[in-house]
């Protein structure tokens, strides 16, 4: 049977994987628990944090790695691909051989995990204008559904912009909600918020009104839109469906 490694997706746990790696000689291999299928073949090894241990593996990286080499393991993680961990730990260790290997673009190994990087990246910086939301009482609430784990990646922006008004971004794929209040902010896992929270109320109405007066009908470009606001994301976006 082949050891392989169980952690909970987070960075801290990424980088206990990476010490056990060199030290106790465990195979590159993860895996998140909730994606891991029991086999005949792989044992599963659960990872244990340790603050030393992650410490000294940190400590080193910010040390050697380049601020991009940093990017691409910190989006690169949040993939949703379940080869996404295994792929990430092994950009590590391509960079602990020699920080220079997160540049070397044509090694296809490194393409595909700046790719997964860019991908996470760029779902980030596209749901920072595909957040809609309603009002509850006196939270505000929305709803996403994105491909990749991205609430850590916007909690900033929208703590900033709406630092004083209540509210939560729930990811109902996950099930994990961005909490805010006061300008500060966490993330609650596993979480199933009743789905009257998200009723259609004025501001959704707004939403609809504005879009429709400021569409010009003689420049629709439905390509364009869907090139520029996925189809797969429309689903919480109250001005694809008429007021």
């Amino acid at each position: 049977m082949m050891d392989v490694m169980l952690f909970d997706g987070s960075m801290e746990e990424l980088l206990v994987a990476v010490y056990k790696v060199y030290v106790d000689k465990l195979p590159p291999v993860l895996f998140r628990e909730d994606q891991f299928t029991p086999n005949l073949i792989d044992h599963p090894l659960k990872i244990q944090f340790l603050e030393e241990e992650f410490e000294r593996v940190r400590r080193s990286m910010l040390e050697k790695f380049s601020e991009e080499a940093l990017d691409i393991i910190t989006y690169g993680l949040n993939h949703s691909s379940v080869q996404a961990p295994t792929m990430i730990l092994k950009f590590i260790i391509k960079c602990f051989e020699n920080p220079k290997n997160a540049f070397r673009y044509q090694d296809s190994f490194i393409m595909e995990c700046t790719k997964l990087s860019r991908q996470v990246s760029l779902e980030s910086h596209r749901f920072k204008g595909f957040v809609r939301f309603n009002q509850f009482g006196t939270v505000f609430m929305a709803k996403i559904n994105p491909d990749h784990h991205i609430l850590p990646f916007i909690a900033d922006h929208f703590a900033e912009r709406f630092g004083d008004m209540n509210f939560i971004i729930y990811d109902e794929k996950k099930q994990e909600a961005l909490l805010c209040q006061d300008g500060r902010w966490i993330i609650q896992k596993n979480l199933a918020l009743n789905e009257n929270l998200f009723q259609i109320d004025t501001t959704t109405e707004a939403w609809q009104i504005y879009f429709k007066n400021i569409t010009i009908s003689a420049r629709e470009n439905p390509a364009q839109q869907k090139r520029s606001m996925p189809v797969r994301y429309w689903v919480n976006l109250p001005e694809t469906e008429s007021p």
